[in-house]
């Protein structure tokens, strides 16, 4: 299982970030707003898919679980198969961030969004919205 971990600051205000960490188990995003996480996104399982999770705090972070999921995406292995698109608000706060890995839309995080937005879940969940 193959690891990684970055930091992703959004250029028109760095106060923003997005960290994407796969621990070799699963992959999140989260959005950042100075060291405080503004929104989280499940983004794949490199695990074995469970049918059901058991969502105790001890196996955190969590796969997502069959039912929620549409398909599961290949690991990153490197920073260049990611690409965020930010929308800023005329404030210069973020409406948006778009998280693309190897030019496919994946994910979409908004301030306060715990969960965000999945093109890879079938249906909404604790872990992600549907996008």
């Amino acid at each position: 299982m193959t690891e990684f971990y970055n930091q992703f600051f959004c250029e028109d205000n760095p106060q923003y970030s997005v960290t994407i960490e796969d621990d070799g188990k699963v992959a999140y995003a989260y959005l950042f707003k100075d060291s405080g996480i503004i929104g989280d996104i499940w983004l794949y399982n490199q695990d074995p898919t469970p049918e059901i999770t058991s969502w105790n705090k001890h196996d955190m972070p969590f796969l997502n679980p069959k039912e929620y999921i549409k398909y599961n995406i290949e690991p990153i292995i490197s920073v260049n198969e990611i690409n965020l698109s930010w929308s800023i608000l005329e404030n210069n706060d973020i409406d948006e961030v778009l998280i693309y890995i190897n030019n496919k839309l994946i994910a979409k995080l908004t301030p306060g969004s715990t969960p965000g937005w999945s093109t890879c879940v079938l249906k909404n969940g604790p872990l992600a919205m549907v996008l």
